[in-house]
């Protein structure tokens, strides 16, 4: 049985520009790492078409910002769940200056609760600042964005994220 994995690939130097659907895929990766899953999310969530997750998934691909594979799972292994989950699981934790940088950019956007916002979000994930796994930071990132209401500081806010991002992977 073949299990496709995608991997987020750090990268450092140029910026990155993402397409709404490029940022969801990136977004939804995180939080849903099954590959199936993570489709049916995509097309649910976000009414993309299967056509539209192949071409942002091939694009992220050529642009050097995911790697698509394919890997073996035996039916028993597949049957317990035990597969390669350990795998996907380890991740490192997350630097402290990502944490400084996350708060100076959201505090530029909503003001001074910045902090209460990133410390609650951070509760949803059901762990602390310290052991927050870098592989969950995309979805942070979409979460706490959410409470920045102009549309314009929003994506300037993500936009400065993303490379905060690449640089603490």
């Amino acid at each position: 049985m073949l299990r496709y994995i995608i991997e987020l690939i750090p990268t450092s130097g140029d910026s990155v520009t993402l397409s709404s659907s490029e940022w969801s895929i990136i977004v939804m990766l995180n939080k849903y790492p099954d590959f199936n899953k993570l489709i049916a999310e995509l097309k649910k969530n976000y009414n993309m078409t299967i056509d539209d997750i192949k071409a942002s998934l091939v694009n992220l691909q050529k642009r050097k910002i995911l790697k698509l594979f394919q890997t073996e799972v035996s039916e028993e292994s597949s049957e317990t769940g035990h597969e390669s989950t350990e795998k996907l699981s380890v991740t490192p934790e997350t630097p402290a200056l990502f944490w400084e940088k996350l708060e100076n950019e959201l505090s530029r956007a909503i003001g001074p609760i910045a902090a209460i916002v990133i410390d609650d979000a951070v509760s949803e994930f059901h762990i602390t600042r310290e052991k927050f796994p870098g592989k969950f930071l995309y979805s942070l990132v979409e979460k706490v964005a959410a409470e920045i209401h102009a549309h314009a500081e929003k994506t300037q806010f993500q936009k400065a994220m993303l490379e905060v991002i690449k640089q603490s992977l």
